[in-house]
């Protein structure tokens, strides 16, 4: 039975659970990583109002300054998120739902002990897209596969 034939490639029954948990499980130890007070990394170039400013998006030392491997893990770690996403929703919610939780974590490091930065919600939302991409890629090669056509006429 090809994917086409089941209508879906999201998981069945136990497996689809499974998943869900593991997603959960998963978004869960982001909001964990991600809002939890970090008392020694709190020094940054954080305006007041974080990304609500301004001024954080148009200066250039945003950036221009900061670590490459905090972005390279800022996108490691959104792109499982957006791989869930895609994987469970359809639609435009595949892509709204990842960028909507790094939004809401970027705002909520606003009062907390933490650095709400554009750099760190460009890179979240860019390991998001990346993950629904991942998903869109795998599941058109699924419902497509190479040799597909080939194999049809060798049956006939």
């Amino acid at each position: 039975m090809t994917v086409s034939e089941r209508g879906s490639s999201a998981p069945r029954g136990g497996t689809r659970t499974w998943a869900i948990v593991a997603g959960a499980l998963y978004i869960s130890a982001v909001l964990w990583v991600t809002l939890r007070p970090l008392p020694w990394a709190t020094e940054g170039d954080q305006e007041q109002w974080g990304i609500l400013d301004p001024a954080a998006w148009l200066e250039a030392a945003s950036w221009t300054e900061g670590r490459p491997l905090e972005v390279a893990f800022n996108v490691a770690m959104f792109l499982p998120v957006g791989m869930i996403t895609g994987y469970f929703l359809r639609g435009p919610g595949r892509v709204l739902a990842p960028i909507a939780l790094t939004l809401m974590i970027e705002l909520a490091q606003i009062p907390l002990d933490r650095i709400s930065h554009p750099r760190d919600l460009v890179a979240n939302a860019l390991g998001a897209l990346l993950g629904v991409a991942v998903v869109s890629v795998v599941r058109r090669r699924q419902s497509h596969p190479a040799g597909a056509g080939s194999q049809a006429a060798v049956d006939a």
